[in-house]
């Protein structure tokens, strides 16, 4: 069984007053009988994912603020109450809005949440996974199957398991060696009713198959539920239900998933011996059979236990989920799905690789069984008439085994048919509803882009008026809205090869920087000093200084300078432009005298490219004091008459009067680290710093920026969720050489990754313009 996961999206719901209440007044309970589990061990994702099992057994993955949700909101209390409690624990605030968003939203309709005074949900969501059994019933309640895993629970123990594969080896060397296949062979034709004894076998061994799985997941430490049979597809099939094995390891849930073919190897050591005894064929061809149905177990690209053995490995359990988005994320010029960033490396690489070898495969079966579909009917019905003819002929004699042996064999014989027709229903199914969503959701695309409602009535929004004034004469009123046009690649080409008549519009990625670079056109009111800060120096603290400012001067209309506050010979202005003879020290001096913005151009020097303004620091080695937090202030509001962005990249000392003197003064800051172990200290220290002396709200805003290092490791999950707790906005900067020499730096010579991800902060630096509005 696959848990379910807070990602679902239910139709289901209950009727409250929530509307009609106030948010922060608001009551919840937990659903009845939920047992908390812990966190998922092994797991594929980056993010920690927690384990609840609902009273209906079902499991179900929840993020870290989902379950600390579920925690807290017992014992009930006001929906205030309960986000303060979450967000004390999750290090992030959450309002009594998000709250409510989140309960209604995704653990509502689970079934793990519920209005103080409702009733438990009668059908919560439960997981569906693709090719999932259906019609399932108890053959052995969970009681029994616990007493069965604890007595046969002691067949697991490794010396043991190494024996009995050695046995295999044996066994089957002996075997094939005997000389009494083909005997057997020739007394299953004279004797076709020795196939039902067969038959009899294998289900007996498949019963055991399961035991297996249940006697593995109790030997972990986890606690198996009922064994039962249900309709794979169209084909009956048995299971168990060990869904308690997600709170084991990666090692744990593997043994559970190959404990079945363990124990179908310990019954064709019985078979084997039992033929050695007897030389009776029939056990002969049903231990290779059972071997045969082993070796399908395997196959990892349809649920059987090789597909466990794979998402195990992976510590993702639902890997035909991440199917369409992965090969999403592998379209070139498209953005990675989120489905697929949420992944540890190491699992996005083998799920990758999974989908790769799956796709194919199954695409290349479904079209050869499409092409053979004549063939399989014509030959099916010779089979079917064959058998009835054998069954006519057992009727007339009351040959009541050969009768049913018949009747087994038309119902094989159909069995697949249906199955084939069952799976090309529910493929054509999905197909339509996949292009009916598509379809929907372009549809509301277009009405968003246009203004439509998409009723057939015309304009909503902007109906013309009886008579036009003045004020009426608008683009939006004047002309129809023009639909997106795409800027680069096959989009692009096919747009200009048509004359412009065929639009496919802008790709994902075009889309997001586009909303990127709207979101870093958010206007200024008066001026924003932004902070570029580290605690430990060579972390590429300037060179994101020189980066950010030159990405919001290029993309912005007003003005943008950056100013070089590091003491110790700062740099910065020799990054943008070639040296200058004037410094902060000759604008402080002559301060009285700037009045206009042409006055205090000649101060400071401009990229030719970005046309990013720089006001370098004074390097002179005969100066004998460092600026103070009282320069910097008069220096910053002289900044703020001609500026609207005021970019300072500071020294390295926190404690450092100056550096002090210019968080007073700072709107946002942008904390710079490098991604090793070292570097997530250093930035740590430095928002505890903060914390303790009354820069929490700075904290609470800062956008911080990972530097990779050359081998492109990125920084630890542990590390990075530590600082998205804590601050407003997490990017890394790939390592990118055009940065590494020091020298005059232009935009253009960065990679296409690196100006997307120093795009990425500036929007997340623009988005607390609005926020902060206007200082004075």
């Amino acid at each position: 069984m696959i848990p379910a996961t807070a990602d679902h999206h239910a139709d289901t719901h209950t009727d409250t007053d929530a509307g009609t209440q106030p948010a922060a007044e608001l009551r919840w309970r937990r659903a009845l009988g939920l047992q908390f589990l812990g966190p998922v061990q092994g797991s594929g994702l980056r993010d920690v994912a927690y384990l609840v099992r609902r009273s209906d057994d079902q499991m179900v993955q929840l993020s870290e603020l989902l379950h600390l949700v579920v925690v807290h909101v017992e014992p009930p209390r006001p929906a205030a109450e309960v986000a303060a409690a979450v967000s004390a624990a999750y290090g992030r605030t959450l309002t009594a809005e998000g709250l409510e968003h989140l309960i209604t939203t995704r653990l509502q309709p689970l079934g793990l949440v519920l209005p103080e005074e409702s009733e438990e949900l009668a059908r919560p969501v439960r997981a569906r996974p693709i090719l999932a059994l259906t019609a399932k019933a108890t053959l052995l309640p969970m009681r029994w199957t616990r007493r069965v895993a604890a007595v046969l629970s002691p067949l697991l123990w490794p010396p043991l398991v190494m024996a009995a594969l050695a046995g295999l080896v044996v066994a089957d060397i002996a075997m094939l060696t005997s000389g009494g296949f083909w005997p057997a062979i020739t007394e299953l034709f004279v004797t076709p009713t020795l196939a039902l004894v067969i038959y009899a076998l294998l289900i007996l061994a498949a019963v055991f198959h399961e035991c297996g799985h249940a006697a593995a997941c109790h030997y972990g430490g986890a606690r198996p539920g009922e064994i039962g049979v249900g309709i794979y597809i169209v084909f009956p099939a048995f299971y168990t239900d060990v869904t308690d094995s997600y709170r084991l390891g990666r090692g744990g849930r593997v043994r559970t998933d190959l404990g079945g073919l363990y124990f179908n190897v310990l019954t064709v050591l019985v078979l084997a011996a039992a033929y050695s005894a007897t030389g009776m064929g029939l056990l002969l061809l049903t231990a290779l059979t059972l071997q045969v149905q082993m070796l399908q177990q395997l196959i990892p690209v349809v649920r059987f236990d090789g597909y466990y053995v794979v998402s195990d490995v992976a510590g993702v359990p639902d890997l035909f989920a991440r199917v369409l988005p992965v090969l999403r994320s592998l379209r070139p010029g498209h953005p990675v799905d989120p489905r697929v960033t949420e992944l540890r490396p190491y699992a996005r690489r083998f799920v990758a690789g999974w989908v790769l070898v799956v796709v194919p495969l199954l695409s290349a079966l479904l079209a050869w069984t499409l092409w053979h579909l004549p063939e399989f009917v014509a030959r099916a019905r010779t089979g079917i008439a064959l058998q009835q003819l054998v069954f006519d002929v057992a009727w007339q004699r009351r040959d009541w085994p050969a009768m049913t042996l018949a009747v087994i064999s038309i119902a094989l014989i159909l069995v697949p048919l249906v199955g084939i027709a069952v799976v090309l229903w529910r493929l054509a199914t999905s197909l339509t509803e996949f292009a009916r969503v598509r379809m929907a959701a372009s549809a509301r695309a277009w009405e968003e882009r246009t203004g439509l409602e998409g009723d057939g009535h015309g304009p909503a929004a902007a109906e013309l008026p009886p008579v036009l004034t003045a004020a009426d004469f608008t683009d939006a009123i004047m002309y129809s809205p023009k639909a997106p046009v795409p800027g680069r690649g096959w989009r692009r080409t096919v747009y200009d090869a048509s004359g412009h008549l065929l639009n496919p519009g802008p790709s994902a990625v075009e889309q997001r920087r586009h909303e990127l670079e709207r979101r870093l056109r958010t206007p200024i009111k008066g001026s924003h000093r932004v902070v570029v800060m580290s605690r430990k120096g060579g972390v590429g603290k300037t060179t994101i200084s020189l980066a950010l400012g030159s990405t919001f001067a290029m993309l912005r209309g007003d003005r943008v300078v950056a100013v070089d506050a590091n003491p110790d010979a700062g740099n910065l202005a020799h990054r943008v432009a070639p040296p200058h003879d004037r410094t902060i020290t000759d604008v402080l001096r002559d301060l009285d005298t700037i009045t206009s913005y042409a006055a205090l151009r000649t101060y400071t020097a401009q990229a030719a490219e970005s046309r990013l303004e720089v006001l370098a620091s004074d390097d002179d080695p005969r100066i004998w004091t460092a600026l103070d937090r009282n320069d910097y202030h008069r220096l910053i509001q002289l900044l703020d008459q001609f500026y609207n962005l005021i970019v300072l990249d500071t020294g390295t000392g926190i404690l450092d009067s100056a550096n002090q003197g210019l968080l007073t003064e700072a709107d946002q800051i942008v904390l710079v680290v490098r991604s090793g172990l070292d570097g997530g200290r250093a930035g740590a220290l430095t928002l505890d710093w903060m914390d303790e002396h009354g820069f929490e709200d700075l904290v609470s805003r800062a956008v911080v920026v990972v530097n990779a290092q050359r081998n492109g490791a990125a920084p630890p999950d542990l590390m990075r969720r530590h600082f998205e707790k804590r601050c407003e906005h997490v990017v890394t900067v790939p390592w990118d050489d055009a940065l590494e020499q020091g020298a005059l730096t232009d935009m253009s010579s960065l990679n296409r990754k690196t100006r997307e991800s120093l795009v990425d902060i500036a929007a997340a630096v623009a988005d607390n313009f609005v926020r902060m509005g206007d200082r004075s």
